[in-house]
């Protein structure tokens, strides 16, 4: 697949291009003379916060203008003729060819105090312990300050006014829930000291508790076994397991729906037996979810069933629930009345195939139902898309073929969930024939020529599925299913190569969600190669825009 993805590389490059985004700090403009001052700031990668070194910057105090070069920690220092008196500063970056320009403008008076605030942020149960700094002459000074909270894009509100070194507590109730907020600390200013600002963006993070109840503790080897439960955010006021499970390992939750919390809705789940994947889903928009396995598959003995959340969401973390036992008895044999019954419905079905020769049963079936779900999802299980085809009845296996129509759905090859929108496009010759999937990502053809049509498939954010349709058929090209699979899953799958040996053990790739891998990995200090692959990987998976196909000859070639 790689050979093949760098094949297509090299006949039509793309070229895709991820800038960073930038920001200047200004941490103090003062007075070294009686008519200059000296301007002290820093450029940073806007995302990380790490300094960004060898730029120009462009520096305007009132009238006077001058030029400065960020050193290895992004920071600068030039001096400027100024007037005494609150002066007007203007620092311009122009940005450079992956590197987006940024500005900023102030009003300052170099006569009074520089004062500088920073944020330090820590965990702490319920939410985050915000402690807020003042220096002025890099010396810590008593201040003041006002406390603003908000969406990253959005308007900021007054949460608190605090005094600088004191630890304040960010409720995650006061900050609107868990997820990603801007933290703005503002000094107003007095006489002697000049006003100052600084923000921080900071991620409130919440546990979640997943519930685990079976239909039976024993079942026969025959009959099929009813797994079910519910993933709901966990509040941390009084403690937890780190891992998200309820009590810690050993420890058995409820069986009952904790209403602690909001449901977690579309959470990836899975079913598993110590090593064994027996099921995987999403949950519901009440976080429900719900499994049926049969008892031949677990197979005859004792078994220890576990249900596996990941909510996907970076603020809300995975959990399991506690493990559930189930006994399968040992399989009975086949009495030979059911030999007898399936004698009799092999001769019912041979007498229908003759009745249905002579009457006009086409108009009045039923459409075949759309083929079985896929089950895909483990991060060590190939992702495959394509054309999976439906399983005609009988009495269609033994006629001729004489179906003309093509009609099916499209569905996510990861979660399994309806494709909308997608194009589905047949081409014959000079015949082209088109049509765009609904809300449950059913498309249907009819009426179509005798011969071996193109056909593809394509959607926003996943890789084009092309395959051949022939025409006609016995009903196996209808209720068909086209999986396929989401770009920014194939990349994580081809960032396995470079991350799989950075792991604790190989057997991790399948058990550990995709963040974890990603901060694993980060947290071992790459070299520069794997740590820019690292950014570029997180960027298309973790991203709310969808990755377009293109990326994928450049995440193969990385």
């Amino acid at each position: 697949m790689l050979c093949g993805l760098a094949a297509t590389a090299a006949a039509d490059p793309p070229r895709v291009e991820i800038r960073a985004q930038t920001r200047i700090a200004l941490d103090e403009v003062r007075l070294i003379g009686v008519d200059q001052a000296e301007v002290r700031g820093q450029l940073v990668d806007a995302r990380t916060g790490d300094g960004i070194a060898g730029q120009m910057i462009a520096i305007q105090v009132g009238s006077e203008t001058a030029r400065a070069t960020t050193g290895p920690d992004g920071r600068f220092r030039v001096t400027v003729p100024v007037s005494p008196g609150p002066q007007p500063i203007d620092l311009a970056f122009r940005g450079g060819a992956l590197i987006d320009g940024t500005r900023l403008r102030e009003t300052t008076d170099p006569s009074r105090t520089q004062v500088v605030l920073t944020i330090d942020v820590e965990d702490a149960p319920g939410g985050l312990q915000v402690t807020v700094h003042a220096t002025a002459d890099d010396r810590p000074v008593p201040l003041a300050v006002a406390l603003s909270l908000g969406p990253p894009d959005g308007p900021l509100a007054v949460l608190t006014h605090i005094a600088a070194d004191t630890p304040y507590l960010v409720t995650r109730k006061a900050a609107g829930g868990p997820g990603t907020r801007k933290l703005r600390a503002e000094f107003a200013g007095d006489d002697t000291r000049q006003a100052a600002t600084a923000e921080r963006t900071v991620e409130l993070t919440a546990a979640s508790t997943t519930t685990i109840q079976l239909s039976s503790q024993r079942i026969a080897y025959e009959d099929s076994l009813v797994v079910s439960g519910k993933v709901v955010e966990r509040s941390e006021t009084g403690g937890g397991a780190p891992d998200g499970s309820v009590g810690g390992a050993g420890a058995k939750a409820p069986h009952g729906i904790n209403e602690e919390g909001p449901p977690v809705a579309r959470a990836a789940v899975t079913l598993a037996s110590g090593d064994r994947r027996l099921a995987q889903g999403a949950t519901g928009e009440d976080g429900s979810y719900r499994f049926r396995v049969e008892g031949e598959i677990l197979g005859q003995g004792q078994w220890g069933l576990q249900v596996q959340a990941d909510p996907g969401k970076p603020w809300i973390r995975p959990s399991r629930s506690p493990p559930e036992v189930v006994r399968v008895s040992a399989p009975q044999p086949v009495p030979v009345s059911y030999t007898i019954a399936a004698f009799l419905a092999t001769a019912c079905a041979a007498g229908g195939f003759f009745a249905a020769r002579s009457k006009p049963w086409r108009k009045l079936r039923r459409p075949a139902p759309p083929a079985e779900m896929p089950v895909h999802g483990a991060l060590d299980e190939p992702l495959d898309g394509g054309l999976v085809v439906a399983k005609p009845g009988l009495v269609s296996t033994l006629r001729r073929a004489s179906d003309d129509g093509f009609a099916g759905a499209v569905r996510d090859a990861v979660r399994g969930r309806p494709v909308a929108d997608a194009s589905v496009r047949l081409v014959l010759g000079d015949v082209e024939r088109a049509a765009t999937t609904g809300a449950d990502g059913g498309f249907a053809f009819e009426a179509l020529a005798m011969g071996e049509w193109l056909a593809e498939v394509s959607a926003p954010g996943h890789v084009t599925e092309t395959f051949a349709v022939s025409i006609p058929h016995r009903g196996e090209l209808r209720g068909v299913r086209v999986d396929l699979v989401p770009v920014r899953e194939r990349v994580f799958q081809l960032y396995r190569r470079a991350a799989e040996p950075i792991l604790p053990e190989p057997r991790l790739w399948g058990v550990w969600s995709p963040r974890q891998i990603v901060d694993h990995v980060r947290a071992k200090r790459p070299t520069p190669a794997l740590a820019e692959l690292t950014d570029f990987v997180e960027e298309v998976y973790f991203s709310p825009r969808l990755a377009e196909q293109t990326v994928l000859p450049m995440a193969s070639e990385r």
